[in-house]
């Protein structure tokens, strides 16, 4: 549904959280999705997350928390 969606609303940037380790593939998985089809920018976050984990996920941007994520995406978007 996320890759759908950003292609249909033509979306810039997409954000993704993960608070459990199990949900950590589906984003991994998500991640990949969204290059195969679509051009935009990925900020993941969350508390089993670390920056060098969000690189090596494919995200291009990791926030430490939601004011983080809202602060990058202001800068990014305007």
């Amino acid at each position: 549904i996320i890759v759908q969606t950003a292609i249909e609303k033509n979306v810039r940037l997409v954000g993704l959280s993960a608070l459990m380790t199990t949900t950590v593939e589906s984003m991994a998985e998500t991640i990949r999705q969204l290059r195969k089809a679509h051009d935009c920018k990925v900020m993941v976050g969350g508390a089993v997350l670390t920056p060098d984990y969000a690189k090596d996920i494919g995200a291009d941007y990791y926030c430490k928390d939601a004011k983080a994520s809202a602060d990058l995406a202001k800068q990014l978007l305007g």
